[in-house]
């Protein structure tokens, strides 16, 4: 499994640069709140988790 920590921290940065709610991205995606806090933080690893970033740094075109 790949390392996603720099797609991570991007994302981190981005939410809260824009003050975007952890509520609003898991609404956005379909995802509850608290599997959203766990993959932007870290806890919850694998697959699902780095495509959820992976999304997110797509769609919001963060680089």
């Amino acid at each position: 499994m790949s390392n996603i920590e720099n797609g991570r921290g991007l994302v981190q940065r981005f939410v809260e640069v824009n003050k975007v709610s952890i509520q609003d991205l898991a609404s956005t995606y379909g995802k509850s709140r608290i599997w959203v806090q766990r993959a932007l933080n870290g806890s919850d690893r694998g697959p699902a988790v780095n495509n959820f970033i992976l999304e997110i740094i797509r769609d919001f075109k963060i680089r």
